[in-house]
């Protein structure tokens, strides 16, 4: 089994959840966010008949992450997987988690935008989920990804059944041009009465 792999970022702190970590980051996703900070997930027609991107086995990650293991150990981090959207490579993480250290945490950063059955393979995988929700507002948040938000929500609403809430982190993000303080407190309002979870609000910085 292999797979392409944007890049594999490794010794962050602060960015990803407690401790040391290491981000593991893949190509595509189905959202066209405006302010998009990984552009280059997007590969383009061209790109893909041209370029060649390394390509890694689990095996091969695993012993990328290895080299990190004491900082994990003594900070409570872990792998990260983001991108991109990293559960349209859920096998290939799973596999990672099979063949990774039971004691480092297991982290993925998500829209959760994608169809269940990709969602599946990690369910029980993961010690945190880190979910960027952009807006409850489906106008809204149509006009910053492109997309509908009714599947995004139905997933999440699922996920909190399926697995503690503990594990879940939402985050709602401000976003200049495109929601204000009343629609991020509505979209507070309804994680607080549908999910039972405080989500973390934050700025976001276009870059």
């Amino acid at each position: 089994m292999l797979d392409e792999i944007m890049s594999i970022s490794r010794l962050r702190m602060g960015t990803d959840g407690k401790g040391v970590s290491t981000l593991v980051a893949f190509f595509d996703c189905p959202l066209k966010c405006k302010y998009c900070i990984n552009e280059g997930c997007h590969r383009t027609k061209q790109q893909l008949e041209v370029a060649k991107y390394l390509q890694f086995s689990p095996d091969e990650v695993v012993d990328i992450l290895k080299k990190d293991d004491i900082y994990y150990l003594m900070s409570g981090g872990g792998m990260v997987f983001g991108g991109g959207e990293p559960l349209l490579h859920s096998k290939f993480i799973h596999k990672i988690c099979t063949l990774a250290d039971r004691r480092w945490a297991r982290r993925i950063e998500t829209s959760l935008n994608v169809p269940w059955d990709y969602i599946k393979p990690v369910l029980y995988d993961m010690d945190e989920w880190i979910i960027d929700i952009k807006d409850i507002n489906d106008d809204i948040y149509k006009k910053y990804t492109g997309i509908s938000n009714q599947n995004m929500l139905k997933n999440l609403l699922r996920l909190g059944n399926k697995i503690s809430t503990e594990k879940i982190h939402i985050r709602v993000p401000k976003i200049s041009g495109y929601n204000c303080a009343y629609d991020v407190e509505k979209s507070v309002e309804w994680i607080r009465e549908n999910m039972s979870i405080e989500p973390e609000v934050f700025e976001y910085k276009k870059i």
